[in-house]
This record gives C-alpha cells, sequence and structure tokens, in this order.
C-alpha cells in the first residue's frame, strides 16, 4: 500500500472509532513518509483514544519535530499532557499556541480546561470566551466552551451567570448531555431542585451508558431522600463501569450490610488494581471500612481507613504554616470591638451557622429551616469568593468595599421564597470571616456549633471530600492544627464581638431539640414554630454529605463514638491545645 492509501485507511478507521487499526495504518504511512508530520499526529490522535496519553505524548513530539508550526499536534499533545495531569507543561504549550494563532477556537478552549484544572477559574473564564467569541456559527464548539465557562463562573461562585452559560448551550442544543448534567447541581444550589432533576433524568434518557449522567442522577436522587433509587442508579453505574471507585464507595454508604456482602468482594477486587497513591485507591478502601464498620469488624476498618487517609493525604498535603498566617492575618484586622447590630433594613436577614465540619451545622440549618420564614440555602461560597481577593491583596475593608460585598452577597442570593424573613449560609469555612460578615452585615446573626472534638475527629476520619479544601481531614496532626486554629479563631471572635455569637453544643442539641430550638429562635428574633424541633419531618433537598442521616429523627447514637476508635484517634487527641480544648485534658 502506498502512503496515502495508509492515511486514507487511518483516517477512515480512526473515524469509526477503530483506535487500534487506525494506529497501525499510521504507524505503516510514518515509515513509508518519515519525514511527512500528519502520520505521526494521526498515531498519537489513535493513542490517546485509548487512554495510552502517554504513548501519544512520543508520536505528537514527533510530529511537531517535523514541523514545529503544526498547531493540530500541538493542541494533540496539550490534550495529552491534561489528561495525564501535567497541567504546567499543558498551560505552556496553550500560551504559546494562542500567541502564535489567536484565532485558535480550539487553543483557546483547552486553555480554559487547564485554566480551570489548575484551580484559575478568573483566567479560565477569560479563555472560554475567547473560544465562544472566534466559533460564531460552530454550534458543537460554541457549545462546549459555553459549559467551561459556566464551571469557572460556578466554581467563583457566580452562579447567576453560571447559569445563563449553560441556559445558552442548551438553546444550541437542547439534547446535549454534558450541559444537562453540568446545569443540574447549580440549578439545585438555587434551590431550583424540580429543574434539576429534570435536567440529569433528560441526560439519562438521551444516553443510558454516560457513566456521569448516571452518578449525577444518583446523587440527586439521594439529595431529595430517595435513597431506592439512588441505588439502582448506582448499580446501573456500576454495570457500566464494574470497578469504578467512586460509585463502589457510594453505594458502600446507602447500601445496609447484608447489600454490602457482593460489593465487598467487587471493592477487594477493585483493590487490587488501583494505583498507589491515587482517589481511586482511597475511595475503594474508605468503601471496604464502612463495609467492615457495618460488620462489626471495627479494628479492620480502622486499617482500612488508616490507608484510605494516608493515600489522600499523600495527594492533597496540609500546609500547616500558610493556614497559621492566614488565620493570623485575618484576626489582626479586627482588634476593636465590633459594635452590635442595628436596626434591619427591610427583607430577609442572614443567619451564619458555623463551626467545624461534622459539628452539626447542617442539623442547625435544618431545625432553623423547618420555619416557614426561613431559607435554607446550604453551603454558600459567596463570602469566601468575594473577600479572597480583598484578603489575598491585603486591602482595606473600607466603605466602598463593603458596598462591594453586600451588592455582590445580593446578587449572589437565589430567589427565595415570598415571605422569606431570614436565609441561612452554612459554609462551615465562614468562621474565619465573623469579623468581615458582622462589620458588613450588622443585622445579621451568628451561630457556632461546638461537639467534643474527638467525635468530630472521627467522623471526618471515616469521610471523603471533594476538593482541596478539608485536606487537613486526612492527616490526624494536621487535623488538631486545624481545629487548635478555629478555636483560636472562634475565641478572638468573642472577644471583639460579644453577645453576637451563640454557642450551641451539639450534644444538647440532639438531647433536646425542643429546648435547643426554641434557644436559636429567640436568638435569631424568630417565633419558635413546633416544626423546628421535628428537622428530619422537613428536610427538602440537602445538599451535604449529612443528608441520610439528616432525614432520621434526632439522635445521640454519635455522641461518644470516639471512644471506640480511641488508639486510632490517639495523634489527633495528643496534638489538641488544652487551652482550647479542656475537656480532652
Amino acid at each position: 500500500m502506498t502512503f496515502e492509501n495508509d492515511m486514507a485507511q487511518a483516517q477512515r478507521t480512526l473515524e469509526g472509532g477503530q483506535f487500534k487499526h487506525a494506529f497501525r495504518a499510521a504507524k505503516s504511512a510514518a515509515r513509508k513518509k518519515p519525514r511527512s508530520p500528519f502520520a505521526p499526529n494521526i498515531a498519537g490522535i489513535a493513542l490517546a483514544q485509548t487512554g495510552k496519553h502517554r504513548d501519544a505524548v512520543g508520536w505528537f513530539k514527533k510530529a511537531m519535530k517535523l514541523d514545529p508550526g503544526f498547531s493540530d499536534a500541538r493542541r494533540n499533545l496539550a490534550q495529552s499532557y491534561l489528561a495525564l495531569g501535567d497541567s504546567d507543561t499543558a498551560q505552556t504549550l496553550l500560551n504559546n499556541l494562542v500567541k502564535q494563532t489567536p484565532g485558535d477556537a480550539d487553543a483557546w478552549y483547552l486553555l480554559a480546561q487547564v485554566e480551570l484544572q489548575s484551580g484559575a477559574p478568573l483566567q479560565a473564564e477569560h479563555a472560554a470566551g475567547k473560544s465562544i467569541e472566534l466559533a460564531p456559527k460552530q454550534v458543537p464548539k460554541r457549545v462546549r466552551a459555553y459549559n467551561i465557562r459556566a464551571l469557572a463562573r460556578n466554581q467563583m461562585g457566580q452562579i447567576d451567570t453560571a447559569l445563563e452559560d449553560f441556559e445558552a448551550a442548551l438553546r444550541l442544543d437542547p439534547a446535549n448531555v454534558e450541559t444537562l448534567v453540568n446545569i443540574s447541581l447549580p440549578l439545585a444550589r438555587q434551590t431550583r431542585y424540580r429543574e434539576a432533576m429534570d435536567a440529569v433524568t433528560r441526560a439519562v434518557e438521551l444516553a443510558p451508558g454516560h457513566l456521569g449522567a448516571r452518578l449525577r442522577l444518583a446523587n440527586q436522587l439521594m439529595e431529595s431522600g430517595d435513597n431506592d433509587a439512588a441505588i439502582a442508579q448506582l448499580h446501573k453505574a456500576l454495570d457500566l463501569a464494574p470497578k469504578h471507585a467512586e460509585v463502589i464507595e457510594t453505594l458502600s454508604k446507602l447500601q445496609s450490610g447484608g447489600q454490602n456482602e457482593r460489593l465487598e468482594t467487587t471493592a477487594r477486587d477493585a483493590l487490587k488494581s488501583a494505583p498507589k497513591k491515587s482517589p481511586e485507591r482511597a475511595s475503594l478502601q474508605f468503601a471496604l471500612a464502612t463495609i467492615a464498620t457495618q460488620d462489626g469488624r471495627t479494628s479492620e476498618a480502622d486499617r482500612f481507613l488508616t490507608g484510605a487517609n494516608k493515600d489522600m493525604a499523600a495527594l492533597l498535603p496540609y500546609d500547616v504554616d500558610h493556614d497559621s498566617v492566614v488565620t493570623d492575618g485575618l484576626l489582626a484586622r479586627f482588634q476593636s470591638t465590633i459594635g452590635p447590630g442595628q436596626a434591619r433594613p427591610p427583607g430577609p436577614f442572614p443567619i451564619y451557622v458555623v463551626g467545624l465540619p461534622r459539628s452539626g451545622t447542617t442539623l442547625a440549618e435544618a431545625i432553623l429551616g423547618a420555619h416557614p420564614g426561613v431559607a435554607p440555602l446550604g453551603e454558600r461560597i459567596a463570602a469566601g469568593v468575594l473577600l479572597h481577593p480583598l484578603i489575598e491583596d491585603d486591602l482595606p475593608f473600607d466603605k466602598a468595599a463593603i458596598e462591594a460585598f453586600v451588592a455582590g452577597d445580593q446578587r449572589l442570593l437565589p430567589a427565595l421564597p415570598p415571605g422569606t424573613q431570614a436565609y441561612v449560609d452554612k459554609m462551615p469555612e465562614n468562621h474565619r470571616y465573623l469579623g468581615f460578615l458582622a462589620t458588613a452585615q450588622p443585622h445579621a446573626r451568628f451561630i457556632n456549633l461546638k461537639r467534643d472534638p474527638r467525635d468530630i475527629a472521627l467522623s471526618m476520619w471515616v469521610g471523603h471530600f471533594s476538593g482541596a479544601a478539608l485536606a487537613y481531614a486526612y492527616d490526624l496532626k494536621a487535623m488538631a492544627h486545624r481545629f487548635n486554629l478555629c478555636a483560636k479563631t472562634m475565641a478572638h471572635w468573642r472577644t471583639v464581638m460579644p453577645d453576637a455569637i451563640l454557642d450551641v453544643p451539639y450534644e444538647h442539641m440532639v438531647e433536646d431539640v425542643d429546648a435547643t430550638s426554641r434557644l436559636i429562635a429567640d436568638f435569631c428574633g424568630l417565633d419558635w414554630t413546633p416544626g423546628m424541633a421535628r428537622p428530619d419531618l422537613n428536610a427538602d433537598q440537602i445538599l451535604t454529605s449529612s443528608a441520610t442521616q439528616l432525614r432520621q429523627p434526632v439522635h445521640n447514637r454519635s455522641v461518644g463514638k470516639w471512644r471506640q476508635h480511641e488508639d486510632m484517634l490517639a495523634p489527633f487527641i495528643e496534638a489538641l491545645d488544652p487551652n482550647y480544648w479542656p475537656e480532652v485534658s
């Protein structure tokens, strides 16, 4: 066969999804015409399509060596580096490419992907905007660019503009599965639960074999309280990917011990082939720890938990020094007493529920949310997003900054039901920002959840969290350091904000939810209603890992549970500062 025949066959089989045949034909073409960059590029594409990105890199580099100006090969090389997790190299390649060919919509799109993966959503938003601008009549390219820009905006807390982008993508292609999957979570965060469910259900109907759609539907069902339907979706996902670690981990938490017998065999088999120090390996060990706990095998569960957290700590190291410096800098801004609250302006006022993760913040929000005049909004990222540039650049929180914060916070609020008196923001990280929040919103209320740190530590140790915000949770000494910082922070706010914070002990809340709910209502200036004492009957959509527990009547079964794992938690307990945690000394 000639070079031309080999290339035609390579292109034809590539388009037909026969990637191994395409690679062989492209390799044959490369031998016949070794100075042509096109055959190595096709060979690299074929390898990348089979997941062999490391091998593909060599072929793309060969194509670029033969023709340094070959932009397709540079894009493909960057995409392979992105798939390999080497975002720095991908970013360098793409920055050079958009300088050389600024009209390349594909290069801008890939750059947006890299920026988003690197934690630079503002830059991702800009690159995606360029891709949209450069592909005015190319619907598939515009749809994917709208999606990546929406994801960037959502990451920055701009949920309203993110939804506008997703909706623009759906106007171009109403049956685009990725868009339908992506839009469901921000819709839910805007309390548009029915629309969120409709979107992801439609995605599964359009693409029954789409694993991401199945997973998102399962999560949406869990959030709405339909665990049986969620389990059914996860089993269908497991049929699509029999060793998928996230599916196995989620199923282990939803199913009973008897249901998990077969799943344990699947998890152990998947663990054998899971890469070391990988998220997949950690997920499988968390799953096996859950199953062992259900079966009463405590020591085995502890071994799996230790392994899972060790893997995650290696992937997401916690910077002790940086966290200490940030905390000290925030507290140094507010040394003088912040005045008492003023008369409330018209409209709903904010109630901030803070505390360490797993300290009972979700239950406290549910108690408040059971009040007919209170809108529970979950863990809003608005405060962190709006204050981050000011904190990062050490800018003053002056009148202009306060006005900008208040306006931005209002803009990021979802539409609240008529008659709403207050809304709840239960982002635990807001404990760092109380000085800013009290200064900008003197009519706000602040509720701090307190709980035995050893019970919190156990609850976090068995948890697998998304993102890097809770990196400290995977190392017991790092967790103690973070707990000490949190206690130090709250002690400072109590000094500069006297009588502005209601401390609610978790143990009291679960022992006497009636009395605690009355205390919370009184502090917030709300008329107590009987429903506040039965939050389990009022749980609607819950966007946290506590969703399943909250739909049970309030109980105290987790109080003191740390004693069953005291040896495992010893490094954490020893590192707690007794000045802040006298109950453990």
